[in-house]
């Protein structure tokens, strides 16, 4: 079966893309997936072990979007294994520039005029060309230096086409995946398109140029200059400098405050995006940035807490608080946390890197069956680029001591009891909260009535011990029993009257001893092979 035969339901442009996808996917080894392998037999093998770099292969071969399909895939260490997410973090591919005249058409027809008369001058070359935006110079009416960042266009053709091919991967390969690929490629497409919300982009630079005790400079958006899918921000009248290593320590404790403290950070934190203008740090371009609700954050400040006790047991219950998904049973999490505190435990823990840390604890994750939601995953992915970045200025840059003082400051936001007053009040003013209790009321006591109430405890490890207490007993009785055979054969031998004796035996005391020894070479091997002797 042809790979273009294989996707259904989609005509024209993305049913080409599709085959485009399932052509490539073959050249490198994932024909299986889409019918008949398309290339010769020494091509068609699998090899597992180089998964993430045929994988990471394919993905650059496909196009822009499609490497950064591959990074959002490598951000999430909590469902791929490590060695294939460390692979797919290292998606790059060469993104060119459009060209001015489609950027021209697609800017004239967000802001409903010609360039001409809405800027003074503006640069054809743009100073940043990423996978879904693209920004140029530009110089408003009266002298003003500006940013316009438009979305990149041709992009929802790309989105559009993965949907059939993760359909048509779920099928065939399933069962044998950590993760359903159509909740996955529709995770991707809403994340794209929030990096492309201009709109979006507007309202998270007024809350960060809010923010007090930020030394980050946010510039102001022109409203009338921006719409859905293109922003004209202000830019600084300086000539842009080099970042020193000052600058660049600064800057990296500021991010990661943001990060840690706000919820806010940025999808690509290019270095283009920041600059030094007479001694001032920017945030030039405050595009595709992404925001974790204050709520989520309060679940992550009782996991930083809970992290600061070393009580693995305590992270589990507060885990949901942020988003996670945690399995029922969450001894084998919990085991892993163990490991992963004391692993990072002692007076050195803060010579370990960020990216040692966060892939410790997203494998963690994936051991103990946890899932992150895709943000908090993108968030520490985050952290661990602003780390690498600024210590290529400032080797000397700890992101973990950054991250240690901003989190003891979530911790103690979200402790303080002014906060707290404020939140119950909060809730205490949402009436609506109230009008549910007398149903609810009602219901109990009809369940009272008729004697329909369950009540139901769960021990937390419990199943475990019986299990193993279980096992003991059922031992116990074992080894009584060859003990009872040892101790009747040996009076029988010793008493027995029977004619019949081998080597000087009673026959059946020889033949209680022969049981009794099989009877204990069963329980030695059974214990034996629990490794518990």
């Amino acid at each position: 079966m042809e790979p273009g035969r294989s996707i259904r339901g989609i005509a024209g442009v993305q049913a080409r893309r599709a085959t485009r996808i399932a052509q490539v996917g073959a050249r490198y080894g994932f024909g299986y997936i889409f019918g008949r392998r398309l290339l010769p037999p020494f091509r068609r093998r699998q090899d597992p072990g180089r998964l993430g770099l045929r994988m990471r292969l394919a993905l650059e071969e496909l196009g822009p979007i499609f490497a950064e399909f591959g990074r959002f895939l490598g951000a999430r260490g909590d469902i791929v294994p490590p060695d294939v997410a460390r692979e797919l973090k290292r998606s790059e591919t060469v993104v060119k520039p459009e060209p001015f005249s489609r950027v021209r058409h697609h800017l004239e027809r967000e802001l409903g005029n010609r360039l001409e008369r809405l800027f003074v001058a503006f640069e054809e070359v743009p100073i940043r060309a990423g996978s879904l935006t693209q920004a140029h110079r530009a110089v408003l009416p009266g002298g003003r230096p500006a940013l316009v960042v438009a979305a990149r266009p041709g992009i929802r053709g790309d989105l559009l086409a993965m949907r059939p091919v993760a359909e048509l991967v779920r099928r065939q390969q399933g069962d044998r995946l950590p993760v359903n690929p159509v909740e996955l490629v529709q995770e991707f497409i809403s994340h794209v398109n929030h990096r492309r919300d201009m709109h979006l982009a507007g309202r998270t630079a007024i809350r960060l140029a809010e923010l007090e005790g930020v030394s980050l400079r946010v510039p102001a958006f022109y409203r009338r200059y921006t719409t859905a899918r293109a922003i004209t921000l202000e830019a600084p009248d300086a000539r842009p400098e080099p970042l020193n290593r000052e600058a660049a320590g600064r800057l990296g404790r500021i991010l990661i405050r943001l990060a840690l403290l706000e919820g806010i950070f940025l999808a690509d934190p290019a270095p283009e995006r920041f600059v030094l203008a007479a001694g001032e740090l920017w945030l030039a371009d405050p595009t595709e940035t992404l925001a974790i609700d204050p709520e989520r954050m309060r679940g992550l400040a009782e996991v930083l807490a809970a992290v600061r006790r070393g009580d693995a047991a305590g992270i589990t219950p507060v885990l949901p608080l942020t988003g996670c998904h945690v399995p029922r049973d969450a001894y084998l999490f919990n085991r892993e946390m163990r490991e992963t505190l004391g692993f990072f435990g002692g007076p050195l823990w803060r010579e370990h890197p960020l990216e040692r840390i966060a892939s410790r604890a997203l494998e963690s994750a994936r051991r103990g069956g946890v899932r992150l939601p895709p943000d908090l995953a993108l968030m520490l992915d985050y952290l661990v680029k602003v780390e690498e970045f600024v210590r290529e200025h400032e080797p000397r840059f700890s992101g973990v001591e950054a991250a240690a003082g901003a989190a003891e400051e979530l911790i103690s936001r979200y402790r303080d009891p002014q906060y707290l007053l404020a939140r119950t009040a909060r809730r205490l003013a949402q009436f609506d909260t109230y009008t549910d209790y007398p149903r609810q009321i009602h219901t109990v006591l009809n369940e009272l009535r008729d004697g329909e109430i369950q009540v139901r405890f769960r021990h937390q490890g419990l199943e475990e011990l019986i299990s193993r207490v279980d096992i003991l007993a059922n031992r116990l009785v074992f080894a009584l029993l060859i003990a009872a055979l040892i101790v009747g054969s040996s009076l029988i031998g010793i008493f027995g009257e029977a004619d019949i004796r081998v080597l000087g035996i009673n026959i059946f005391g020889l033949l209680g001893f022969v049981l009794a020894a099989l009877f204990g070479l069963l329980l030695l091997a059974g214990i034996v092979r629990s490794r518990r002797l």
